[in-house]
């Protein structure tokens, strides 16, 4: 997933809104990238995508509908990666809040995750 595929996205939310700073969007991208002594943080596809949703919900980079944003962001990378999620509507718009609140760490958002994989 690059900046561009991110921006992308954007453009098919409601209303098209503006990147306000697109080093937050590189810094959606960077998360799920680190490494600490030789070995990814974000070791699962379900760590990547709760990393990016974490970061997008609390960076906020849009003019508006980063929430809706942070999640199409883990969806279309966890399908990218072969997952496909069934979840509730209510249940992953709870999901965004309690990340953006800070109520759940990276690792309760990617279990969430992974319980709505399909299939």
């Amino acid at each position: 997933m690059t900046a561009q595929n991110l921006l992308a996205l954007a453009g098919e939310l409601p209303g098209d809104p503006a990147c306000e700073d697109l080093s937050k969007l590189d810094a959606v991208l960077a998360r799920p990238c680190a490494r600490y002594l030789g070995r990814e943080v974000c070791g699962t596809d379900w760590l990547k995508a709760a990393a990016m949703l974490e970061t997008a919900v609390r960076l906020r980079p849009l003019e508006k509908h980063n929430d809706l944003f942070a999640w199409v962001i883990a969806r279309v990378f966890l399908d990218m990666n072969g997952h496909w999620l069934d979840a509730p509507p209510e249940a992953a718009l709870d999901l965004v809040s309690d990340s953006r609140h800070g109520r759940v760490t990276v690792p309760q958002i990617a279990a969430r995750l992974r319980k709505w994989a399909a299939g």
